[in-house]
């Protein structure tokens, strides 16, 4: 039943990504490997060492784990589109943005990950009214449709050691493009005209990082590998010979990475994370410029056992600012965010469930034409070992004969 589970969690991560109205463009999501805690966190924590961490974006924070560790999540929630022309649109979505498994042996660590790490998904359907054209009246119907995905699967090796932690993963990416379009004629007359262009591409590439906690303090840092992703292009249509592979060459590239962080502890029970991320898009024939995402974040983490009911409730609160790597109407997009989270304990050591809430803004309709803003709520869940069979607390014991005497 365990491995039914982890199966299921790794299906529906291959066919759950996010929405945007700017997907037409390029990804606009992106995940950069936090998991709900730094989430609710300003998504940081790719230095907390203070915690079990499974953000394996850096491979050497896979140390924090003593146990076998398994943990997921699923984020939903809404997303409101508009244009210039005051036209408004809202969306709804879920998506799996990570699931991993970390196993301990002495000073070693052993771990995968599965994340969906950028996607961008839109559909947009146009009626049109009736319309005189060579003495017809005609009416139809248009439909685009895009979706676009790409996913990272790590295998990661990581070395606890008291000088600096050592961490190195070896990546798989793989991802699709799939671009539809159908003209719907009302009129029977008239032919419907469709097409349908699918990219499939994958390649490999690794990941290195470091991390090393100093008294309250805690630093990493990490970089990923610039990857050309090679696959093959398809036209598909409505009429024969109804698909044509186009090329086999590379249709996307994912851009080397710098990645570093520092979380400080103060006070037993607070934290504050600060993380930046610094791809370089200039490296790659897909965009023209490096990009950059800060985010920042405090945690209030009470003592188990201490305090009220309510001092005993953990709170976390945060932001982030990033830049989007390409344009629209030669202006750059912003994506900002404000985010809250908490945690749920179970009654076993290190097990909690994970919530957190993320309200995000994305572009300006005065200088794009477009723009959208969503409220995602995030669930996961960190902890448990799905690999451990439950103690047997019952044992056969002899019972006691009654002496022949009595």
């Amino acid at each position: 039943m365990k491995y039914k589970i982890v199966l299921i969690f790794l299906l529906m991560a291959a066919l759950l990504t996010g929405n945007s109205i700017f997907s037409f463009d390029g990804m606009p999501i992106e995940y950069y490997g936090n998991d709900v805690y730094g989430m609710g966190m300003g998504e940081t924590g790719s230095a907390d060492l203070f915690r079990i961490n499974p953000n394996f974006h850096n491979p050497s924070l896979a140390v924090s784990t003593n146990n076998v560790l398994f943990s997921t999540a699923a984020s939903l929630g809404y997303m409101w589109y508009k244009d210039s022309s005051d036209n408004e649109f809202r969306d709804d979505g879920i998506y799996m943005p990570y699931f991993t498994i970390a196993i301990p042996i002495a000073k070693h660590r052993f771990a995968f990950s599965f994340n969906s790490i950028a996607s961008g998904n839109i559909e947009n359907a146009v009626d049109c009214p009736p319309s005189v054209s060579f003495g017809d009246t005609l009416q139809y119907s248009e439909i685009n449709k895009l979706s676009t995905s790409l996913y990272k699967a790590d295998m990661v090796y990581a070395y606890k050691s008291s000088i600096v932690n050592v961490g190195v993963s070896m990546n798989y990416y793989l991802g699709h493009r799939i671009r539809y379009w159908n003209l719907d004629f009302e009129d029977d007359d008239y032919t419907d005209a469709k097409y349908e262009i699918e990219k499939i591409y994958k390649n490999p590439g690794f990941t290195v990082g470091f991390s090393k906690k100093i008294g309250k303090v805690s630093l990493g840092a990490s970089y990923s590998s610039h990857v050309k992703m090679e696959g093959a292009e398809t036209y598909k249509y409505g009429h024969t010979p109804y698909a044509d592979t186009l090329s086999d060459d590379f249709h996307f590239e994912v851009p080397a990475q710098i990645s570093g962080g520092i979380t400080w502890k103060f006070m037993e029970k607070y934290k504050t994370s600060v993380d930046g991320h610094y791809q370089m898009w200039q490296d790659t024939e897909d965009y023209d410029k490096n990009t950059l995402k800060l985010g920042l974040g405090f945690a209030y983490d009470p003592l188990s056992g201490y305090g009220s009911w309510y001092e005993k409730i953990p709170l976390r609160i945060g932001g982030y600012y990033r830049e989007l790597p390409f344009e629209v109407n030669n202006e750059k997009i912003i994506e900002k965010a404000l985010t809250f989270g908490t945690s749920i304990p179970l009654k076993s050591p290190n097990k909690k469930i994970e919530f957190a809430v993320t309200y995000t803004t994305r572009g300006d309709v005065d200088k794009h034409g477009i723009s959208d803003e969503s409220i995602m709520f995030s669930f996961g869940i960190t902890g448990f070992d799905i690999f451990k069979k439950r103690y047997k607390r019952i044992e056969h014991r002899e019972i006691p004969e009654e002496d022949e005497g009595r």
